[in-house]
């Protein structure tokens, strides 16, 4: 499955930008690529889990260490469609 995680900052700044350069995915997860934006929101993390439940842990982790509000889609490829 692929997600798309949206972050908007709350308070940690640069520290949270260093940490989103440098982010490694844990085991299950595949970081597609991270990309800041600009606009609403200021990150993007594109990456694959295998379940809902993996990808969730995966943005709680990212949400607590960069201290960003977090929005996350699941998005499904046209070709499957």
């Amino acid at each position: 499955m692929v997600f798309v995680t949206l972050l908007s900052p709350k308070g940690k700044g640069e520290e949270a930008v260093d940490y989103l350069k440098k982010l490694k995915a844990p085991a299950g997860i595949t970081i597609r690529d991270v990309y800041f934006t600009l606009g609403r929101y200021d990150g993007v993390i594109i990456f694959e889990a295998p379940d809902a439940n993996k990808a969730m842990n995966f943005v709680k982790e990212t949400g607590f260490a960069t201290d960003y509000t977090v929005e996350t889609l699941a998005a499904i490829p046209a070709k499957e469609l």
